[in-house]
């Protein structure tokens, strides 16, 4: 199906912090470099909700993908791991708003969290990025920076309609894991480039360094890709640290 290039590995490494605001950390990340999936997860809701919240969705989006099987009947489907993506975060969703519920929590209330993450197909030399929230995937090659994934949020609304009224609040979600019983993903078939580096991050990053910043720390350290979290956790504290902020780089090569 696929033709047989040189393969292309991948390899990743990350960190999340608490941050110089907050008192706990509700942000979560998975890093599964023999599978190639790696997830960040930012949780809301308060102390010990939204760990909670982050943790449910690595731990079931993990078990979705890892116990993948393709189905033999589904030949004309090239990439069935994308209906196995799509399921699992939607099961997330449904089980966290669940445990909203049967805490007695109205609709819209309660733990939440976003998701952004990236599974690599060696077979295909494709990613799978998926996300719900603000937390985002950015490309970094040939000394450029790119928004992969778009923010689920009041602000990237008031900016994709050209900026009319007032601006909204930063934090406000338009999605995110937990809060309503559906949820739709943003999910994107990615080929990988050797060369390239994938961040996948919270807001706390996001809000305290902009892109620019992002994109000339990446560019000291590409050649030391293992210190690129730290250095934009570092960053993000410098900036303030206002939030929990959690960084993972993806290596190509």
């Amino acid at each position: 199906m696929f033709k047989n290039f040189l393969s292309i590995k991948c390899t990743a490494y990350g960190k999340t912090d608490t941050g110089r605001a907050r008192n706990h950390n509700e942000d979560n990340i998975s890093l599964d470099n023999k599978h190639h999936l790696y997830i960040v997860a930012d949780g809301m809701g308060g102390h010990q909700a939204g760990e909670v919240a982050s943790k449910m969705a690595i731990k079931t989006i993990e078990t979705a993908l890892l116990n993948h099987q393709a189905d033999p009947n589904a030949d004309d489907v090239e990439f069935p791991e994308v209906q196995t993506v799509t399921q699992a975060i939607e099961d997330t969703n449904i089980g966290i708003n669940q445990s909203n519920k049967d805490r007695g929590l109205l609709e819209g209330k309660g733990m939440g969290t976003t998701v952004v993450g990236c599974w690599y197909l060696p077979r295909a030399k494709m990613s799978i990025i998926f996300s719900v929230g603000d937390s985002r995937a950015y490309s970094f090659y040939k000394d450029s920076l790119n928004q992969i994934t778009t923010d689920h949020s009041l602000l990237q609304l008031w900016k994709d309609k050209c900026f009319e009224g007032d601006e909204p609040p930063a934090n406000v979600l338009t999605k995110a894991l937990g809060p309503y019983p559906d949820v739709a993903p943003d999910i994107l078939l990615y080929p990988a480039k050797k060369g390239e580096l994938i961040i996948l991050c919270s807001d706390g990053l996001t809000t305290m360094v902009d892109d620019s910043e992002i994109a000339a720390t990446i560019a000291q350290f590409q050649n030391s890709p293992e210190k690129i979290p730290e250095q934009l956790i570092i960053k993000a504290n410098q900036g303030g640290g206002e939030d929990n902020i959690s960084v993972v780089t993806i290596v190509f090569g």
